[in-house]
């Protein structure tokens, strides 16, 4: 079988037109093929962004190009060491495999399957998998194969398969669902106590700003000034002339909820 984007594309669509979604302890159909390929059992409950691109690659007759691989930053040195890496601002071809990085600290955290060219800068449609829906959860460890939105700025780069022929036309762009964030809520404030802080910090946590480990709470205090203040600075969002800005602004609420939910 030729390798091609169409067939890796096709691939993964079927899952997400399937509506997939894993099993108890991320019991997934990926993991275990997986686990399987590389005869160690525990891979078929392990976190499965990257065993579901892996899957789609062999199944679809592109798995030399795409590589066997359970781990986002050893997928990214096989496309690096290939020349096969373009950077975020890069122009993306459908077919390209996407990689994230929700804290800005230059390690991939999650991976996906870009579905439609995308100029520098514009925002990239994608399909994934052990990824959430538009609406809630992570979006690096969910509970099933979507198909996304996603946002340059979390965006490490793309490995760009070495695919053998351009193929057929590739499936038609499939919209992903639609997400409009809440309103932003009056008085929510550094140093306050407001319901309003609740799913501000579920926000943050969906982004990887906050750790899960925080505990919930009205209370707008330091570790919630902390990550608004790194998610202000990584999306420009800071008041003029503020290196350190821990208030959550009407755009930065906006754009935190899409990036979290949309």
């Amino acid at each position: 079988m030729a390798s091609t984007a169409a067939a890796m594309l096709a691939e993964a669509e079927k899952w997400a037109d399937a509506h997939y979604k894993e099993g108890a302890r991320n019991h997934t159909i990926f993991g275990e093929w997986y686990a399987d390929k590389v005869d160690d059992p525990g891979f078929a409950y392990a976190a499965w962004c990257d065993e579901f691109i892996s899957y789609c690659g062999e199944k679809s007759g592109n798995g030399d190009v795409i590589g066997l691989y359970a781990y986002c930053p050893s997928h990214v040195n096989f496309f690096k060491s290939r020349k096969r890496w373009h950077g975020a601002n890069a122009d993306f071809k459908a077919g390209d495999i996407v990689f994230f990085d929700w804290d800005n600290d230059g390690i991939a955290d999650h991976v996906e399957l870009v579905r439609a060219d995308s100029n520098a800068g514009a925002v990239v449609l994608t399909i994934g998998g052990n990824t959430a829906s538009g609406t809630a959860g992570s979006q690096s460890n969910g509970d099933g194969v979507y198909r996304r939105t996603r946002y340059r700025s979390d965006i490490l780069g793309v490995g760009r398969p070495a695919y053998q022929t351009a193929g057929a036309t590739p499936p038609a762009v499939k919209p992903a669902p639609e997400y409009s964030p809440p309103a932003f809520p009056k008085g929510l404030a550094p140093n306050r106590s407001v319901p309003s802080a609740k799913p501000l910090q579920r926000a943050l946590k969906a982004t990887r700003w906050l750790g899960n480990d925080v505990e919930l709470s009205d209370n707008y205090g330091p570790q919630t000034q902390k990550a608004v203040a790194g998610f202000n600075r990584k999306h420009g969002m800071n008041n003029a002339g503020v290196s350190y800005d821990p208030a959550i602004g009407p755009k930065g609420w906006a754009l935190l909820f899409k990036l979290a939910y949309g």
